[in-house]
C-alpha cells in the first residue's frame, strides 16, 4: 500500500462527535471531508446511561485505527533485533536504520490518533460525573475504561516521543489545547495515577456480553510495565503480582491458544486487545494487524519479516516457535491462494532443499525465509480470505509474568524470579530453570513476546540501565535464512544508534508548526 504525500489527519482531539461512527480508519486521504453522520456536540450528547456505553465505545474504536494501534506501531519495533520491515513504506525503513527526522509521515500519524483516543477519554471523563441517572456498577466501569483508555495512550506517547503535552478534562473546561510539553516525569505521573484510579473501578472479569472490556487486570498488569520503566521494582512487584495470582489472569493451556481463532474470547491471559471482528460478517470494526503482517501471496501485505537471529534464539522444542513464526514449507489451515512457483522457488524445489507444494510458504514470500504467525488466520469458507475476527493481543499475562521476574531479579538476585520464569517456560514444554539471571529473563522475553511490539522498548530501558549494549546489538546486521539461495543473506546492512538522540523520536514538525511555536522540538534533532 503506498501512501502519499497528501495524507493529512491532523484531527481536533477535543471534539466529540456521535460516538461510533467518528472511527477514522486509516488510508483515508481526506477524513475530515467525510460526511458527518450525526449532529451531536458535548453539551447535548451525555444524557443518558446509553450515551455513556457508545460514548465510551467510541474510545475503544480509535484502537482499530490502522496508523496508530491497528498496525502502524509496530514499525517502531522493527528497529530491534527481531524484525525487519519490508513493503513500499520508506518512513518504516528510515526508522528502522535510525534516520528519523520530524517530517516523517509514521512520526507524524502517530501523534494525532494518541491525541484522539485521549480526547475521547477526556470527554468521557468530563461528562460521565453529570449524567443524571444511571446504573452504579455501569458509571463506575466506564469511567474506569476512559482513565485506562487515556493513560495506555500517555504511556505509548511518551515511550515514543518522550516529552509530551498533557490534555486532560480541565482542557475541556477551558478549551485551551495548544500547551508546551510536560516532562516525562509529569506524563508517567498521569498515567500512575490514571491507572490507578482504573484499577479502582474495573471489575475483574465480564460476562460474554461484554467480552473485549478491559479488566481490572489490565490496569494492574500496565502500573506493572510503568514501574518497570520508571525503575520502581518493589511498587512493579506488588501490581504484576496481583495479575499472576489472580485465577481469572491465568496462563492458557497452550501458548498457541493466545493467537488462534475461536480461543481468545475465553481466554484468561489476554488482558487487553483490540477485539477486531469479521467485517465480512459482524460490518463492524477490524485493525489492519493481519493485513501487514500476512503473507503478500496470501493476500496480505508482508511488511514484517523475522530475522534469522531472532529466529535462532529459540531453543529446541520451544512451543512457541511454531506459533510464533511460519517458516518454509508451512501451511495454514483455509489458506487456499494458488501460489505463484517463483524462479527461486523452482529451484529449491528442483535440488530438493524445499519440498514444496501449492498453498505452501514459499522462500519468495518473504526476503527472511520468515513471517510472524501471531496474526494470521483465514476464513473457513470462501475464497481463503483473511480472517479477521482474529483478535490482536496488546498485553498478555506471561508478559507480567516476566516483568515480576525481572523485578526480584534486580532486587534480590538471580533465581528470585525462577518461579515465574518457570511457569513460562513449563507452559512452552520446556525444561524448568535455577538460578536464572538476567541474561535468562532477556531471553524469555524476547521468545515469548516476539512480534507483539515489545522487544524495542525492553532494550532501551535496559540499556539505560546498562544492562545491554545496543550499540552491539544493531552493529549485527540483520540476516535472512542462510540456506535458502536469497541472493543476499544480510537483509539490513549493520546500523548505528546514537545516544540519547534515538532513544526518543523526533516530534512531528508539523505538530510543531500547527502550535505557533508553543511545542518545542526534542533535543538533539
Amino acid at each position: 500500500m503506498k501512501r502519499t504525500s497528501d495524507y493529512k489527519t491532523f484531527i481536533l482531539f477535543f471534539i466529540l462527535g456521535p460516538i461510533g461512527v467518528s472511527l477514522i480508519q486509516g488510508c483515508l486521504k481526506h477524513p475530515l471531508d467525510q460526511s458527518p453522520s450525526g449532529e451531536y456536540t458535548t453539551d447535548t450528547y451525555w444524557r443518558n446511561q446509553d450515551d455513556v456505553i457508545a460514548g465510551v465505545l467510541g474510545i475503544y474504536n480509535v484502537l482499530f485505527t490502522e496508523d496508530w494501534i491497528g498496525h502502524d506501531l509496530y514499525a517502531y519495533d522493527d528497529q530491534s533485533d527481531d524484525i525487519s520491515v519490508d513493503g513500499d513504506h520508506p518512513d518504516f525503513k528510515a526508522i528502522e536504520r535510525f534516520n528519523a527526522d520530524p517530517t516523517l509521515q509514521l512520526i507524524y500519524i502517530t501523534w494525532p490518533f494518541a491525541y484522539e483516543q485521549i480526547g475521547r477519554a477526556n470527554n468521557a471523563i468530563q461528562y460521565i460525573p453529570k449524567v443524571p441517572v444511571m446504573d452504579s456498577a455501569i458509571r463506575d466501569r466506564s469511567m474506569g475504561e476512559a482513565y485506562f483508555l487515556r493513560a495506555y495512550a500517555y504511556f505509548i506517547l511518551s515511550n515514543i516521543y518522550g516529552e509530551v503535552p498533557i490534555i486532560t478534562e480541565a482542557n475541556v473546561v477551558s478549551g485551551n489545547y495548544n500547551v508546551p510539553k510536560s516532562s516525562v516525569d509529569s506524563v508517567r505521573a498521569l498515567v500512575e495515577s490514571d491507572l490507578l484510579q482504573a484499577a479502582s473501578l474495573l471489575p475483574e472479569t465480564y460476562d460474554d456480553a461484554d467480552k473485549g472490556r478491559v479488566p481490572k487486570g489490565a490496569a494492574w498488569g500496565m502500573l506493572c510495565k510503568l514501574y518497570m520503566v520508571e525503575d520502581k521494582f518493589q511498587q512493579a512487584i506488588q501490581y504484576g503480582s496481583l495479575v499472576v495470582n489472580d485465577p481469572n489472569y491465568a496462563l492458557a493451556q497452550s501458548y498457541a491458544l493466545n493467537f488462534t481463532l475461536g480461543n481468545q474470547e475465553s481466554n484468561t491471559e489476554i488482558l487487553f486487545a483490540v477485539w477486531n471482528k469479521n467485517q465480512e460478517i459482524a460490518n463492524v470494526p477490524a485493525s489492519a494487524i493481519s493485513t501487514y503482517f500476512s503473507p503478500r501471496a496470501w493476500q496480505g501485505w508482508g511488511f514484517h519479516h523475522p530475522t534469522q537471529n531472532f529466529v535462532d534464539e529459540f531453543e529446541p522444542n520451544d512451543a512457541r516457535k511454531t506459533a510464533s513464526l511460519i517458516q518454509v514449507g508451512d501451511s495454514l489451515p483455509n489458506q487456499t491462494n494458488t501460489t505463484i512457483i517463483s524462479p527461486l522457488d523452482a529451484v529449491l524445489m528442483f535440488t530438493g532443499k524445499a519440498g514444496l507444494s501449492t498453498g505452501r510458504f514459499l522462500p519468495s514470500m518473504t526476503t527472511t525465509g520468515y513471517c510472524i504467525r501471531k496474526y494470521t488466520a483465514y476464513m473457513p469458507s470462501g475464497d481463503g480470505g483473511i480472517d479477521y475476527d482474529l483478535k490482536q493481543p496488546l498485553l498478555r499475562s506471561s508478559d507480567i509474568y516476566l516483568l515480576v521476574a525481572e523485578a526480584k531479579i534486580r532486587m534480590s538476585g538471580a533465581g528470585s524470579g525462577d518461579a515465574e520464569i518457570n511457569a513460562v517456560r513449563q507452559r512452552a514444554g520446556l525444561a524448568p530453570v535455577a538460578g536464572a539471571g538476567m541474561p535468562q529473563l532477556i531471553h524469555e522475553r524476547r521468545v515469548e513476546l516476539g512480534g507483539e511490539n515489545i522487544r524495542w522498548q525492553d532494550l532501551l530501558r535496559w540499556d539505560k540501565d546498562k544492562l545491554v549494549d545496543l550499540d552491539t546489538i544493531v552493529s549485527k546486521a540483520k540476516m535472512a535464512n542462510p540456506n535458502l539461495g536469497y541472493l543476499t543473506d544480510t537483509v539490513v546492512q549493520p546500523r548505528t544508534f546514537t545516544r540519547p538522540k534515538d532513544y526518543y523520536m523526533p516530534i512531528p514538525q508539523e505538530i510543531i508548526d500547527e502550535s505557533k511555536g508553543v511545542i518545542l522540538q526534542n533535543s538533539n534533532y
